[in-house]
């Protein structure tokens, strides 16, 4: 994987600043597989929104190349926001940044006072290039609380209407089905995804109640790597760096480009 040298290291970059600050953080890496292709090297850098001012953030957002355009829409969510996440996935062609905005205290609250199933937004996030200026990505994730395991996998089997059943979204459900059968009882976080101006229609699961590890799940993806023409060995080089991990988030459907992906998200600090 050739990381992208338009920016120094922008994950360390991150980590520097937030590290010079005294400021604590949680990290999930991934893997993500798609036709005839394994990205890694996906980091999300997760911080107490209390914990970082807005200037440090937009500070680190443009030293990450962040288009000016996004700074209002963010500024307008931060003050309902609980968390803010950086993201950095390096790709041959050069890193993809990310910068979301978390707002779970406030869907909690709505939740518990009124019992409502309604769907909710959860993350903001704008997603760029540093090579494409003035370029961005909106996208949105809602939850739908209180969704029952069966529920939830219906609708993600739904996001595929355009995909063979035996790609992805067999792996996927057969992940969550291995997950419920470890913990029957654990509760699951459901997300639909959606990005302004493109046909991207994907899911995100929370798995991190269930106590799977992703060792647990390595048939599932063998699965799935054959099915997107992976070579075993790229797949198992992954498996040993994550494996022992707690399998944390699930993500499935199809891109901004209308190309199947599954990734798998695992938390490391």
């Amino acid at each position: 994987m050739v990381i992208n040298t338009a920016l120094p290291n922008p994950v360390q970059l991150i980590l520097n600043r937030i590290n010079a600050l005294g400021i604590s953080y949680g990290r999930e890496d991934s893997f993500k597989l798609t036709h005839r292709q394994l990205i890694q090297n996906r980091v999300l850098i997760g911080i107490d929104i209390a914990l970082l001012p807005a200037a440090t953030m937009f500070d680190i957002a443009y030293a990450l190349g962040m288009p000016a355009d996004c700074q209002k829409l963010l500024e307008a969510h931060r003050p309902q926001a609980n968390l803010v996440l950086f993201g950095i996935e390096d790709r041959a062609e050069g890193s993809v940044c990310k910068l979301y905005l978390e707002f779970w205290d406030q869907v909690r609250r709505e939740v518990l006072r009124t019992g409502s199933m309604a769907p909710q937004l959860l993350h903001l996030g704008v997603k760029w290039d540093p090579t494409r200026p003035n370029h961005h990505e909106v996208a949105r994730y809602t939850c739908f609380p209180l969704l029952s395991a069966v529920d939830a996998m219906r609708r993600m089997a739904s996001l595929y209407p355009q995909v063979p059943a035996d790609r992805g979204s067999e792996a996927a459900l057969g992940i969550v089905r291995r997950s419920l059968k470890a913990n029957p009882a654990a509760s699951l976080l459901y997300l639909e995804v959606s990005e302004d101006a493109n046909p991207r229609c994907s899911f995100d699961i929370n798995l991190y109640k269930t106590g799977l590890r992703v060792a647990d799940a390595a048939p599932e993806l063998h699965q799935a790597a054959r099915q997107f023409d992976i070579s075993v060995e790229t797949l198992e080089q992954q498996l040993q760096r994550f494996g022992p991990c707690l399998l944390g988030h699930l993500s499935g459907g199809t891109d901004r480009h209308g190309v199947e992906f599954l990734s798998v998200y695992a938390e490391t600090v």
